[in-house]
């Protein structure tokens, strides 16, 4: 499965029910419909924030790997 399907499909299936429920307990004013619609917009939009934002944030502070020993004396 593509990388990027997956990390959408895990903030779907992992990410929305868990923001439904603390909708659910923490907001006595909601409706069902609008906590699930909630839920789902948030899943959504966390996907989309893995995909593109902190991919390239990971990307930018990686440390450099060390390759052979030459490598290791260059680093100190």
């Amino acid at each position: 499965m593509n990388k990027n399907v997956a990390v959408m499909l895990a903030s779907l299936l992992l990410l929305s029910p868990l923001f439904g429920l603390l909708l659910y307990f923490f907001e006595k004013e909601m409706t069902a419909k609008e906590i699930v619609l909630q839920s789902l917009i948030f899943g959504f939009l966390m996907g989309l924030a893995e995909l593109f934002v902190f991919e390239k944030i990971r990307n930018r502070y990686k440390k450099p790997k060390i390759t052979d020993e030459n490598n290791k004396e260059n680093l100190k």
